[in-house]
């Protein structure tokens, strides 16, 4: 009888063990979120590229010192405390306890004042700063100071912006690589850390939780607050087919789809295990831009013209195909907020193929001569916004060398300044969030600095002058009179083209909740995934 209880005792004992040992197992189960994003991410420096993939990784990996929350507000975010001179000229920030790179050094001051100064040689408002900043230095290994020639009253929105190129900080030693050369180590102090052994270019795109992340105490708003990584992994798997990413999205094998086709809302909805999401609010503004240095559009005339050709509708018909999910909006600055202008723009109000074909006559341009435009087939907006393009240019007589590739080979061949038969290009196709483009500073877009600015490389001092002269204006009434001095001259420039504004909808497992709205790209961290 004492054998009998001792065996059962030790199978109890034996059982109880097991037991525990399963919980821990499923306690220390790596948790995954699998996503679907817009395009396949092959550039990996944040200050290498601006489309939205590459300010999706480099919001997963890197940290800024503030952070623009849902109501469009800066936030600090690594800045724990920030003091201004009397004479408004001097900004002190002192970081925040806690902050750590990936490979566990402490984050100091330093490091900020050389990310800083390598943002300001990519990025569009980051060079309108410099032009007005005195000296920046660092204090101490926590504080560092930014002094001005002047009051410069945008500071904190330039360090909170969203728009491409944002001032991610980086240490020290990858920050002072050269601002147009990409950097090779992508150690960051963000929530999650890339997984570079894990990479696998057009197919799988891998990000590990930062253990040692120290996330603000205040609630998640869009891009500011506590960034609590709540996965272990979060894993983008690059599928290009929307069928073959719907079937993924609807069996769960994956949770998450960046960017469904408008017309598969309905199959969606349906669906009974999947919801649905506006993330950004402001919407989308379509783009085309120009290669400013190679015939035919190194020519104002040959530029201007496209403003003639273009038919919002066409493309937002193409893009969207729903009118109640667009608008047409001849503006620069999205519609519906306050730098909102149609100055200048009457040809967008009011095709005129008539007048686009002669304006391109008056250029010079042999209309037997092909326009390379990149054809990214694989991206879902991009393409429909090329084919419309292709069709105008060939009703009003003009050859057309459509060159069909993915969306990660544009981004590449976009930066070459190649003459177009030899791997240049003349024209191509973008989109950019909307509150990105809200006004004439925060967005890369607006650039006109020539080399030191976007693709196609715009070159005009006096689009740039505005710029500055609407970062010191004082006041609404100031900037909207800026903002209307700009538009006018971006036309007579012929800068880029606004295609229409538009809202998209990110589509996810009704087991994944707590999606923010962030009024621009989605972001990965707070998410929650239920058994």
């Amino acid at each position: 009888m004492t054998m009998f209880n001792h065996v059962k005792t030790s199978c109890r004992a034996l059982l109880a063990s097991a037991v525990l040992f399963a919980g821990m197992g499923a306690a220390l189960a790596e948790t995954t979120l699998k996503v679907v994003p817009s395009a396949d991410l092959q550039v990996l420096d944040p200050m290498g590229a601006t489309a939205d993939i590459v300010k999706m990784h480099g919001f997963m990996i890197y940290d800024t010192l503030y952070a623009l929350d849902e109501h469009f507000k800066p936030q600090p975010q690594m800045v724990q405390d920030m003091t201004l001179s009397e004479d408004k000229k001097t900004y002190r920030f002192t970081l925040r306890d806690g902050l750590k790179w990936h490979d566990s050094q402490a984050v100091k001051a330093e490091d900020c004042v050389a990310s800083l100064k390598r943002w300001q040689q990519r990025d569009a408002a980051g060079q309108l700063m410099a032009r007005q900043l005195k000296e920046m230095r660092v204090v101490d290994d926590k504080t560092f100071e930014l002094e001005f020639n002047e009051p410069y009253g945008i500071v904190l929105e330039s360090l909170s912006k969203v728009a491409s190129n944002i001032p991610f900080m980086m240490p020290k030693r990858v920050a002072e690589t050269d601002a147009y050369k990409e950097i090779t180590d992508y150690t960051g102090s963000g929530p999650y850390k890339f997984a570079k052994d894990k990479w696998v270019p057009g197919s799988k795109v891998v990000y590990e939780k930062f253990a040692d992340y120290v996330p603000r105490s205040e609630p998640a708003s869009a891009f500011a607050g506590g960034k609590v990584a709540q996965f272990d992994v979060v894993e983008w798997n690059i599928i290009k087919d929307q069928q073959t990413a719907l079937s993924a999205l609807m069996s769960g094998e994956i949770d998450f789809w960046q960017n469904p086709s408008l017309d598969l809302l309905p199959v969606i909805e349906a669906a009974g295990n999947l919801k649905t999401k506006v993330v950004n609010e402001t919407g989308t503004q379509g783009t085309l831009f120009f290669n400013h240095t190679q015939p035919p559009f190194d020519n104002a005339k040959a530029r201007q013209a496209m403003f003639y050709l273009t038919n919002q509708q066409a493309y937002l018909q193409a893009v969207n195909g729903n009118p109640e999910y667009f608008r047409t909006c001849a503006s620069f600055f999205i519609c519906g907020t306050p730098m909102e202008t149609d100055a200048g723009l009457d040809a967008l109000k009011k095709p005129d193929p008539e007048k686009a074909k002669a304006l391109f006559e008056e250029s010079g341009w042999d209309f037997s001569k092909p326009i390379v435009i990149l054809d990214p087939t694989d991206e879902s907006i991009v393409h429909p916004e090329t084919v419309v393009t292709v069709q105008a240019l060939r009703d009003i007589g003009l050859n057309v060398d459509v060159q069909a590739m993915d969306w990660a080979t544009v981004l590449k061949r976009r930066n070459s300044k190649e003459p177009a038969d030899k791997g240049g290009w003349n024209l191509l196709h973008s989109y950019v969030g909307g509150q990105v483009v809200s006004n004439p500073v925060w967005s890369i877009t607006f650039s006109a600095a020539c080399d030191k600015g976007i693709f196609g490389w715009p070159c005009d001092q006096a689009l740039e002058d505005m710029r500055l002269k609407f970062a010191l204006a004082d006041g609404e009434a100031a900037r909207k009179a800026v903002a209307a001095e700009y538009s006018t001259r971006a036309f007579e420039t012929g800068h880029h083209i606004p295609l229409g504004q538009w809202n998209t909808f990110v589509a996810f497992s009704d087991k994944v909740s707590d999606v923010l709205v962030t009024q621009d790209v989605p972001v990965f961290w707070n998410l929650k995934k239920s058994d």
